[in-house]
């Protein structure tokens, strides 16, 4: 079915004038002559109401190759050669028009050029052809189109249908049938341009009506007919928006996980999963294990929906910032990223629920989880404690945070074909119920516990493998508010994420003989003073199959005495333009302004945004606490909440926030 957008009507001058009997080229059937008074209601009245909207959705749709021409009022002949950035192609059929689309999304920043090899051939949409010689020729036709109002957009006529025509004594003389929407506009304009007007057309009922949808409707009578298509008029008003309600989306996407099945046609990303959670949190995994992490978010504006993923630990490029939903259904989505309207990068996500895709058994579950730790991503969140210790006694353990252990114990069964893993914590009750596997691999486990998402990857730094205790260099700064040198330390953090206390014994040494000779441990490794400013602390890791390593720690005590007042802070921070030079390590957010106001406001500006924030500060047993609220934007929302000034000079101010580090410098003009 043809499904027509903003089609366009183009009239020359020297239209031919088809003489009516020219209709018989049509399939026709020669009958009988036959006495019959046609009721006015079933006849086709030259120009009349229903005459137009029946040409309206039979006329030739210019929109399905504006790629080619950018032309809603007319069409390219196929085949036809053209040449794309220097590239030759011959397009034979529309499909092939994809290959233009994605030369054109190869790259975002170059300029693409298409150029026909002339002469081509182009139909208007009374189905007039046209032979062009050259670029002038073709854009002279096209400044000469008219838009009309009324076009008729997402419903065609079922083919074949037939018409009853009348001689000047209302009997019948023949039936033409027509096949295609070509011969319906033909038929329907040679009705309008008959000279006498004596011949009369009534059509044939019952015919059947397909809208954009696949849906049908059959109709019985003129009136019946003409209510069908103003009725899909009307439908196509919005045939671009979408469907769907900012609820209805967010409410979708957190049924199930979605796959990827397609990015500008590709297929780069279909082995990848997106799961939702309802804290706002987003993991991607691929093959079970997982691939990113980051936030996800929708909102309404004058374009419609849009889904907005931030904070990607990875594809930040390819899927982070806002898409549109362009199409939406329950189980599946269309999203284009920058403008509903005029983007050209989109994304196809299909949802699955609830499917057993790998065949996971439970042996091979319970295998999984015993043969090494398990590093846990709750709903697209993995925490500070490093893993799940599934032991082959149903016990379960972890260590948060270096030194408070968690015990638990799990369990596993099957229940209809599917696998169950159930937990119970003491501590860590968010983890805490029965969960199904829906899906398994040799590379994680994926498990569903009614809207939330657990995702299982394995962490297998045991027996003779240090691999994740090598693979950074610890050190550990602490601060102190005398020029002493000496802090207190919690050594047991510094090798947190590596520690599996199911595989791994762990000690702490002053010396390097110490340790290897696992002797005079310091007692109390989380809260150890310093001998000397700075210090190295040996850590020996010994398996329980008897294997161990020597790793170090540097400690490092810097003087604090340097903190600056509440009213030193506002006074720096008010005076000029700051940019967040560093955040965790990396320098993401410095292309964002802050332009801190006395009324508590901040203005915040790049990446094409600009925001009003909050910011106040306070006074706390720490020092200066600055605090921001009302972030609301992609990335940049991450440093909501309370942040405390451990470095501070008139130019450059040093937070920390838990675990997160900002350093903020100014720029005045």
């Amino acid at each position: 079915m043809n499904s027509k957008k903003n089609t366009m009507f183009f009239k020359p001058k020297s239209l031919l004038i088809l003489a009516f009997f020219a209709l018989m080229t049509f399939t026709s059937c020669e009958n009988e002559v036959v006495d019959l008074n046609p009721n006015s209601d079933s006849t086709i009245a030259p120009d009349s109401v229903l005459a137009n909207l029946m040409q309206s959705t039979s006329a030739n749709d210019g929109s399905v190759d504006n790629i080619l021409d950018n032309a809603n009022c007319l069409s390219v002949n196929l085949p036809v050669t053209i040449s794309i950035n220097g590239l030759q192609l011959t397009i034979n059929t529309l499909d092939d028009l994809e290959l233009i689309e994605n030369i054109y999304n190869e790259y975002e920043d170059d300029e693409d050029i298409l150029e026909f090899l002339f002469p081509i051939t182009i139909t208007l949409n009374d189905y007039t052809e046209y032979v062009i010689n050259n670029q002038d020729e073709l854009e002279a036709f096209i400044e000469e189109c008219s838009e009309v109002d009324d076009v008729i957009e997402c419903i065609d006529f079922q083919y074949p249908i037939s018409f009853s025509l009348y001689n000047p004594n209302f009997q019948i003389i023949d039936t033409v049938v027509i096949e295609n929407d070509q011969q319906l506009y033909l038929f329907l304009q040679n009705l309008e341009n008959t000279n006498n007007g004596a011949v009369l057309a009534s059509l044939n009922f019952p015919v059947t009506m397909v809208y954009a949808n696949g849906e049908t409707i059959e109709v019985n009578s003129n009136q019946e007919l003409e209510a069908a298509i103003n009725a899909a008029g009307d439908d196509c008003d919005d045939e671009n928006e979408d469907d769907c309600s900012q609820e209805e989306v967010s409410m979708y996407l957190q049924e199930c996980y979605w796959k990827i099945v397609s990015y500008n046609g590709d297929d780069n990303f279909i082995n990848y999963q997106l799961y939702f959670s309802e804290n706002g949190g987003l993991a991607i995994a691929g093959t079970g294990t997982v691939a990113a992490t980051g936030n996800w978010s929708t909102l309404v504006n004058s374009e419609g929906v849009l889904v907005t993923f931030s904070e990607l630990t990875n594809f930040s490029q390819d899927l982070g910032g806002g898409w549109y939903v362009v199409e939406c259904d329950d189980d599946r989505l269309k999203l284009v990223r920058g403008s509903a309207t005029g983007a050209n990068t989109y994304i196809i996500l299909e949802q699955v629920c609830d499917t057993n895709t790998n065949n996971c058994n439970q042996g091979d579950v319970s295998d999984y989880l015993m043969e090494c730790g398990q590093v846990p991503t709750l709903n697209g969140y993995t925490p500070s404690f490093t893993t799940f210790n599934f032991l082959n006694d149903n016990n379960l353990s972890t260590l948060y945070e270096g030194d408070l252990l968690f015990n638990g114990t799990w369990d596993i069964t099957t229940t209809q074909g599917y696998v169950y893993v159930y937990i119970n914590f003491s501590g860590l009750e968010d983890y805490n119920g029965e969960w199904k596997v829906v899906e398994c691999s040799d590379n994680g486990l994926v498990l569903h516990r009614g809207n939330d998402t657990l995702l299982l990857t394995q962490n297998c730094n045991s027996n003779n493998s240090f691999e994740c205790f090598e693979s950074f260099e610890a050190e550990m700064v602490e601060c102190a508010e005398s020029t002493e040198g000496f802090a207190t330390f919690n050594l047991t953090n510094a090798y947190a994420n590596c520690i599996q206390p199911a595989v791994h014994n762990v000690t702490y040494h002053i010396s390097h003989a110490d340790a290897e000779t696992n002797t005079n441990a310091i007692p109390n490794p989380s809260a150890y003073t310093n001998l000397s400013n700075p210090q190295t602390i040996y850590v020996r890791v010994e398996t329980n199959e008897g294997n161990f390593a020597v790793f170090e720690i540097g400690l490092v005590v810097e003087n604090c005495t340097n903190n600056c007042t509440e009213e030193e802070v506002d006074g720096f921070l008010v005076e000029c333009i700051w940019n967040i030079v560093n955040y965790n390590g990396d320098d993401h957010l410095i292309n964002y302004d802050f332009n801190f106001n006395t009324d508590g406001t901040v203005i915040i500006t790049g990446e094409g945004m600009t925001i009003t924030a909050m910011w106040s500060t306070s006074m706390s047993a720490n020092g200066v606490v600055v605090e921001f609220s009302n972030v609301a934007g992609p990335n940049i929302q991450a440093i909501t909440g309370n942040w405390t000034v451990v470095e501070c000079q008139n130019n450059r101010l040093e937070f920390v926030r838990a675990n997160d580090i900002m350093v903020m410098e100014r720029t005045c003009n």
